[in-house]
């Protein structure tokens, strides 16, 4: 039967019993009860009970006593329960050792200090991190033409640390090369995917070319963390003057785009006192699938990005007649791939037809995107010069090499067309290999204008092999085969 508790009012009385226990029952020492004058209630330890620690009765005797002694207290108290030794200990133990309420109050505020110092040390130290780094002065004059210059777009693959697709990217090995075998044979390069986010190597980048001469150049806009957004990652550096600059960001793309503030870049190149060209670059939403196939989203949003670019154009080149160029990774496959991987891409694809009618100002068939200001003498001077769409991402070797001499490279089902392998293996996503892909560009409008024209377009792969300055102990140090997953594009502007 559990032990009773009931309500007592008498505290003499209860005194008085205590008393009359502890002398009769045990006379020396052993406290058995636990009260105190604070206590609102007597509880009293059955098992700390006299009786059952005398050894000096015997066992009828104790029995007898326990029962009289447990009917005595149960009539002299009517206010008592019966409890453990622990419960009884534990409750006064916890009852003594309860913290101090100002103590809980100290550490709270001294966490909330800590943090607060912490927050703020980072803002700080962000705010310089994430900074573009101060140039040096120009130590070269600036550069002027009255005969031509050399324009190269190219795709850097210089994403933010930690995002890679293979074993290494190699990016500070790539950049060094970069800076030492590129930058010095041309005079106006576009630069995609130079993300300046959470790293030091765009200005790295940025410091050598203005050593180099490139006194003029436009960049992305950085983003903080808290900002939950990258920069662009676009890049333009210039050996003439650049007379005007603006800088346009896309709102959020798809996918891995969300992180990244996409957009446009544009500089009105002064090759001479006389003779100027409106120069854009971009690089608009990617497609994530596998095997560079495309999803309507992806496509949506690409388009939806052409026609800001049309209207950046139009609000920033209509009121002169200077020749535009565009230049950069456009994301946009030209080829139609209704031919086999081994043929010249000479059918266009819906995406770059649409994509085409979109920047120049006319729109689409519907009517969507159409604009009154068209840039009417617009075209593809690569597909112009060529006759197809070249290769620029996800090129093939055509060989008879077996599959056991590929160093282990596993053939994928893509690749079962005799002696078609990838080009490049070490940059490229395993997925995106083979798939032949013409995503990079360069669209050029006259306007009208006969003293400035365009030719001799090149694909540039930069393969390492191909690098005559290079010794041939220099050459196999070298653990990547070509400077970027993209092939470059250069063309000469000639003054006429």
């Amino acid at each position: 039967m559990p032990p009773q508790r009931h309500d007592y009012h008498d505290e003499e009385e209860e005194e008085e019993l205590l008393y009359d226990m502890n002398k009769l029952d045990h006379p020396v020492g052993g406290g058995i009860r636990h009260h105190s004058e604070d206590d609102d209630e007597f509880i009293y330890n059955q098992d700390d009970a006299p009786l059952l620690t005398d050894d000096d009765h015997t066992g009828s005797t104790r029995a007898s006593k326990r029962g009289g002694w447990f009917t005595t207290l149960r009539q002299k108290i009517p206010n008592f329960r019966l409890s453990s030794p622990s419960s009884s200990i534990q409750k006064q133990s916890s009852s003594r050792q309860r913290p101090p309420r100002k103590c809980c109050c100290c550490r709270l505020s001294l966490c909330l200090i800590i943090t607060a110092l912490m927050t703020v040390a980072f803002f700080i130290w962000s705010l310089f991190y994430f900074s573009p780094a101060t140039l040096p002065e120009p130590t070269v004059p600036d550069k002027s033409t009255n005969t031509d210059a050399r324009f190269l777009t190219l795709n850097i693959f210089m994403r933010p640390p930690g995002v890679k697709n293979n074993k290494s990217d190699y990016k500070e090995q790539r950049l060094d090369y970069i800076i030492k075998y590129i930058l010095p044979h041309y005079d106006v390069i576009t630069i995609q995917e130079a993300f300046a986010f959470a790293n030091r190597r765009i200005d790295t980048l940025q410091v050598a070319a203005r050593e180099l001469g490139f006194n003029y150049q436009v960049a992305s806009p950085r983003h903080y963390p808290w900002q939950l957004a990258a920069d662009g990652g676009l890049l333009l550096l210039s050996r003439f003057p650049i007379a005007t600059s603006n800088v346009l960001e896309f709102p959020r793309g798809l996918h891995s785009d969300w992180l990244s503030k996409k957009g446009t870049l544009h500089a009105l190149i002064e090759l001479n006192e006389h003779r100027s060209v409106h120069l854009y670059t971009t690089h608009t939403q990617a497609s994530y699938d596998s095997n560079g196939q495309l999803n309507q989203d992806d496509t949506d949003m690409r388009l939806s990005q052409f026609a800001l670019v049309h209207q950046f154009i139009s609000d920033t080149a209509r009121e002169d007649g200077s020749p535009i160029m565009i230049m950069g990774d456009l994301n946009v496959d030209a080829s139609k791939h209704d031919l086999p991987k081994t043929a010249h891409a000479v059918h266009s694809s819906d995406a770059y037809i649409k994509m085409v009618q979109i920047l120049n100002g006319t729109g689409l068939p519907d009517g969507t995107y159409k604009d009154s200001w068209h840039i009417d003498t617009m075209k593809d001077v690569v597909y112009e010069q060529f006759g197809y769409h070249p290769v620029t991402f996800g090129n093939i070797i055509t060989t008879n090499t077996t599959s056991s001499q590929r160093e282990g490279e596993e053939k994928k089902e893509e690749e079962e067309e005799e002696g078609i392998i990838p080009a490049e293996t070490v940059l490229t996503h395993w997925d995106q290999q083979t798939t032949v892909q013409s995503i990079d560009r360069i669209f050029w409008a006259d306007r009208f204008s006969k003293t400035i024209t365009v030719n001799n377009i090149t694909i540039e792969k930069f393969l390492i092999a191909d690098n005559d300055q290079l010794t041939e102990e220099e050459r196999k140090d070298i653990e990547f085969t070509q400077i970027s997953d993209h092939y470059g594009m250069s063309c000469r502007v000639e003054l006429i």
